[in-house]
C-alpha cells in the first residue's frame, strides 16, 4: 500500500511540475479574486485555479451544479480523514489533494454557471466546517498514543475556533481583517507534511503528521485568540462611540 502510494504521489508531482512549466511559459492573468494578493499562497492558488479551468468547463457541460460539487468534496475529504484514520498517510494526503480541488472548484462552477448565491455559499461553508472535523478527527485516530490523539483533536478545536470567531464578528456586523492560519493554510500544512510522510519509516511518518498537526493546533489556535482580541476591541470601540440613550447622535 505504501509502494502504491508513493508512485500514485510522484505521477502527481510530475504532472503538477509539468502543468507549472506551462504556467510559468503562458503566463496567464490572475483572476480577481486574487487581484492584489501577494505571497507564495496567492501565487500557488493563482496556478491551482488556472489548473483546473478545464475542469470547471467540463463539469458545466456535464451539468453538474456547485452545490453537487460541494458534496462531493466532502465525500472525498472524508475517505482522507478514514485514510488517515488507518495510518495510510501518502494516500490521505493524496485524496486530500482531489478534496481541496473539488473545494475550489465549486466556487469556480458557480461563478462559471451564474449560480452563485447566498444559499450556495452557506452550504460551502457549513460543509467546509464538516470538512475539517472529519480530516482532524482521522488524524487523531491515526496518530499513535493519547498524545497524538490530543493534538488531533487540539487541531480539530482550534481550526473550528478560528471560523466561529469570524462568524459570530460578522454576525455583528463586524468584518474582522484576515490574518492568521486561515483554512487554506491549514489545509496546506497538512499536505505539506501527509505526502512527504509516505516516504519515511512509519514511525518516522506519524512523528511528522504529529508534528504538522501540532504546528496546526498552535497556529490557529493563536490566531482564534488574535481575532477574538480583535472583534472585542472592534466592539467595544463601536460601544463606546455609540450615543447613550437620551442624548443626541
Amino acid at each position: 500500500m505504501t509502494g502504491g502510494a508513493r508512485l500514485a504521489i510522484l505521477l502527481h508531482l510530475a504532472g503538477a511540475l509539468l502543468s507549472l512549466g506551462v504556467f510559468a511559459a503562458t503566463r496567464p492573468p490572475p483572476p480577481a479574486r486574487l487581484a492584489g494578493r501577494r505571497g507564495p499562497l496567492a501565487a500557488a492558488g493563482h496556478w491551482a485555479y488556472w489548473l483546473l479551468r478545464p475542469l470547471v468547463e467540463g463539469a458545466r457541460r456535464a451539468g453538474l451544479s456547485a452545490d453537487a460539487v460541494t458534496w462531493l468534496g466532502v465525500l472525498v475529504t472524508v475517505a482522507a480523514a478514514w485514510l488517515a484514520a488507518r495510518g495510510a498517510w501518502g494516500w490521505a494526503g493524496l485524496v486530500l489533494v482531489w478534496g481541496s480541488a473539488c473545494d475550489m472548484l465549486d466556487g469556480e462552477l458557480a461563478r462559471a454557471t451564474g449560480t452563485s448565491s447566498p444559499a450556495g455559499a452557506f452550504l460551502d461553508s457549513n460543509l467546509d466546517r464538516l470538512s475539517e472535523i472529519a480530516l482532524f478527527g482521522g488524524v487523531a485516530l491515526g496518530l499513535p498514543g493519547r498524545e497524538g490523539g490530543a493534538i488531533g483533536v487540539a487541531a480539530l478545536a482550534a481550526s473550528l475556533m478560528v471560523s466561529y470567531a469570524r462568524a459570530r464578528g460578522e454576525g455583528l456586523s463586524i468584518d474582522c481583517p484576515a490574518f492568521g492560519l486561515e483554512r487554506p493554510h491549514r489545509i496546506v500544512l497538512m499536505l505539506a507534511v501527509l505526502l512527504p510522510a509516505a516516504f519515511l519509516a512509519p514511525g518516522w511518518g506519524a512523528a511528522l503528521v504529529q508534528g504538522g498537526t501540532a504546528l496546526v493546533a498552535a497556529g490557529a489556535g493563536a490566531t482564534a485568540a488574535g481575532r477574538i482580541a480583535v472583534i472585542h476591541r472592534l466592539l467595544r470601540g463601536r460601544s463606546a462611540s455609540a450615543p447613550r440613550p437620551g442624548e443626541r447622535p
